[in-house]
């Protein structure tokens, strides 16, 4: 029998980290090929499995099977005959950038739209994928290299090429962390109410507390760096200028969040450190009356190599009462990673 191919997405610098997960959790297979951004995978023999609904992968932000490719446009027309006529079409470039080092005037997606100019074929590529369809990726590898696989649509995919949001940093924001939490909130869906109590731990210099409180939370923000002026004259924010590593009771004695966001620029340990000082403040404060049952909570991954270490930093994250964790590297994320918590005890 011929062997089967499968294909993962990631965000560029993140390939060896996925690359070991992937292998991790199927044996079976081996690695085939890479570039930035994508790396392509072997199965020993075909076996008549099929794997494109591995979404447990916490830097894969599309895994599906391998159809073919072209390299001249020959073989593009050809490619393109394989799609089912009617099946949803995503036709993207894989990752050349890390997120926020784009160079002015870079447009999205441009080099394969310039590869399928003048095909004759055909695509759909408006039509809304439902769970369990097979959607058709057009990925521009390289110029005049195309790829083509095919991904099911599930829960983990959102409907947009690449699986990506489109989202952009708005003109109001002071930074792209506005970006990140509103990618979680498009992804992970949490039910957050207008008036909501959020803590959040790394606040400067206010895009993620920008975006909340245009969504009508209420913040209390602990960072020891100063917040942009912007936000000087909120009513529905209050600024803790310290480290989260001295905060006090006195500090968080008003605060009872229901939601927790944190984002700060330490290693992975120091940050859970940290976390953990003001979990433990909170606990001490409130007691059973803790109002905390949501956390979206990004891990920095300073080197690497710490990427091997994910499932000791959830543990952490559990071990300080958060439940019900998903570990996503958002595309928006640069050389970390985003955690939901969706409960916490």
């Amino acid at each position: 029998m011929s062997p089967r191919y499968y294909y993962s997405l990631c965000q560029t610098g993140a390939e060896k980290a996925m690359r070991e997960e992937i292998l991790n959790e199927f044996p079976d297979l081996r690695f085939a090929f890479s570039r930035p951004g994508f790396v392509t995978f072997k199965q020993k023999d075909d076996g008549g499995g099929d794997w494109v609904h591995f979404t447990r992968s916490v830097f894969s932000r599309v895994f599906g099977t391998s159809v073919g490719q072209s390299k001249d446009q020959a073989a593009l027309e050809a490619l393109l005959e394989l799609i089912p006529e009617g099946a949803p079409v995503h036709a993207f470039d894989r990752d050349v950038f890390v997120p926020g080092d784009e160079p002015e005037g870079f447009v999205e997606d441009s080099g394969i739209h310039e590869e399928l100019k003048g095909v004759s074929h055909s695509l759909n590529f408006n039509l809304k994928p439902v769970e369990g369809q097979p959607v058709y990726d057009l990925i521009r590898i390289d110029p005049g290299h195309v790829f083509l696989g095919f991904h099911r649509h599930s829960g983990a995919y959102l409907p947009f090429p690449g699986n990506r949001t489109g989202l952009d940093v708005p003109a109001h924001s002071p930074s792209r962390a506005w970006l990140k939490l509103e990618e979680a909130l498009l992804r992970f869906k949490p039910a957050i109410r207008s008036g909501t109590e959020v803590l959040e731990v790394g606040c400067a210099p206010g895009g993620a507390t920008t975006a909340m409180l245009d969504r009508g939370w209420k913040v209390t923000g602990i960072d020891p760096k100063k917040m942009d002026a912007s936000l000087d004259k909120k009513t529905d924010f209050r600024l803790i200028r310290k480290p989260a590593k001295e905060v006090k009771p006195e500090d968080l004695s008003a605060v009872n969040p229901r939601l927790i966001v944190l984002d700060m620029n330490l290693a992975p340990l120091e940050t859970l450190d940290e976390l953990e000082h003001v979990v433990r403040t909170l606990r001490l404060l409130h007691g059973k009356r803790l109002a905390l049952t949501q956390g979206l909570l990004t891990i920095k991954l300073n080197d690497w190599r710490f990427a091997h270490h994910v499932p000791l930093y959830l543990k952490r994250i559990r071990e300080l009462g958060f439940m019900e964790l998903t570990a996503r590297q958002l595309c928006s994320n640069r050389q970390e990673f985003f955690v939901f918590a969706n409960g916490f005890k």
